[in-house]
């Protein structure tokens, strides 16, 4: 009974996540900048519902903005919100990657073995030849092999999802384990269609894929139709072995003591609406049987897509104001400074499923004073601690503050790290505060 009962959750949540609505939706949220253009442009040309308000200029007009200093330098910025920090948006997979590791919570020396690891991903964003670059790393940095592997899920960690992958397999279930459902029941069957099923997939033959999965055909063919439609099978093919256009979706400026977002995409970016003139046409009762059909089939997609569009703008607003927000200090102060903010936090929040935020944040970006930074760098997928470096760095910002004449103890240091979230005891603060070569409080105290 309780199977049962299971098999009948699986199969409704199935139809819920894997509706093609809701996939359709989804699939507008997770588009980079370029690519929502581009989609919009396409159905403005095969939809006569739809008009083109205003044509995307933000992209041509940012190439202008930084192909001269001289331009740049005499530019009216007050006219133009979120657009004085920009600079260069061409980027390649390799600095892509490279730019992603430098704000990596991994040590030197683990930094060094990444790159090599990134240097041998080709252009389609697959690890080539791991066995032996293993072997080789193992021996130069004198590294266990659990060690280099652990190494290489953090490169696997990084945008586009997907990348740094051994196999077709492993790129799809890293994609995946990335998309954030709520479900596990379904988070699992999918991984077990990718592991045991693709092939069958990819011939359609569903009634064997159902068979095995304990899934109707029709659930078996909402799978490949998931597969398909939402995971990318070669993950570094936007770049195309050459410098790739990055555009940021989002600046964030000071405004105050404060910092204030600017949405770049509806600033700068094309605007769309229903075309008056064959609404006009919908609602003439002259018209006839055929055209009429054929109109409110292209208004349902119009609709659609203008409905998609608004829902991409509320929720990622939503999320990047919440993240800039909450990520104050990371502004001010670096890196190094960035506080645990879970997108799962972020879906409980704002009452949204895991997966919707999840696919707002991928392969989205945002301009600061400090460089543009990917938008799921600034909200880790999962619960993260705070770095080493970031311990450290509070460690020393309270003996700076300190009172002169009442250093702080190790044990007084464990106390306000802990009012301040960061739970270590005194031994641990004792032994950060050794590596940075700070004195004990009696010495400071001298």
């Amino acid at each position: 009974m309780v199977e049962l009962k299971l098999q009948a959750n699986l199969v409704q949540t199935l139809d819920l996540l894997l509706s093609p609505r809701l996939l359709q939706m989804l699939k507008v949220l997770q588009l980079p900048y370029l690519e929502f253009v581009d989609q919009i442009n396409k159905e403005a040309e095969e939809n006569v519902m739809l008009e083109v308000e205003r044509r995307d200029e933000y992209v041509e007009f940012l190439k202008y903005l930084t192909s001269d200093k001289k331009i740049k330098k005499e530019a009216d910025f007050s006219e133009l919100p979120g657009l004085e920090n920009i600079g260069r948006m061409e980027k390649t997979l390799d600095e892509h990657l490279l730019e992603q590791l430098d704000y990596a919570d991994l040590e030197d020396r683990d930094k060094q073995v990444a790159r090599e690891i990134i240097g041998n991903i080709d252009d389609q964003g697959y690890l080539l030849a791991y066995p032996a670059l293993r072997e080789r790393l193992m021996g130069q940095f004198s590294l266990s092999r659990p060690t280099v592997d652990k190494i290489l899920k953090t490169v696997q960690s990084f945008e586009p999802d997907g990348v740094g992958a051994r196999d077709l397999k492993e790129c799809l279930l890293l994609q995946i384990a990335a998309y954030d459902f709520e479900s596990e029941e379904l988070e699992a069957l999918l991984k077990k269609a990718v592991e045991n099923h693709l092939e069958d997939l990819e011939a359609k033959d569903f009634a064997k894929v159902a068979a095995a999965l304990g899934l109707t055909a029709a659930g078996a063919e909402e799978i490949a139709g998931f597969i398909k439609n939402n995971l990318n099978p070669l993950p570094g093919a936007l770049f195309g072995g050459e410098a790739c256009q990055v555009i940021p979706s989002f600046a964030v400026e000071k405004k105050g003591a404060g910092y204030q977002v600017v949405n770049l995409e509806t600033t700068y970016g094309p605007l769309i609406k229903l075309s008056p003139q064959y609404l006009k046409m919908l609602a003439d009762p002259k018209t006839d049987a055929p055209t009429r059909k054929f109109l409110e089939e292209r208004l349902r997609r119009a609709k659609e897509l203008m409905e998609d569009a608004a829902k991409r703008k509320e929720t990622m607003e939503k999320i990047a104001n919440r993240i800039v927000a909450e990520q104050k200090e990371f502004f001010d102060k670096g890196l190094i400074w960035l506080k645990p903010l879970s997108q799962k936090s972020l879906a409980d929040e704002f009452g949204l499923h895991p997966s919707t935020i999840s696919r707002a944040v991928a392969a989205k970006y945002i301009q600061t004073a400090h460089g543009l930074f990917p938008l799921k760098l600034l909200c880790p997928r999962g619960p993260k601690g705070l770095t080493a470096a970031r311990l450290k760095a509070m460690i020393v910002e309270l003996i700076r503050n300190e009172e002169k004449g009442a250093a702080l103890s190790d044990e007084q240091l464990s106390d306000l790290l802990k009012a301040k979230g960061a739970d270590l005891d005194r031994r641990t603060v004792a032994y950060y505060r050794k590596e940075l070569n700070l004195p004990t409080a009696a010495e400071r105290g001298r």
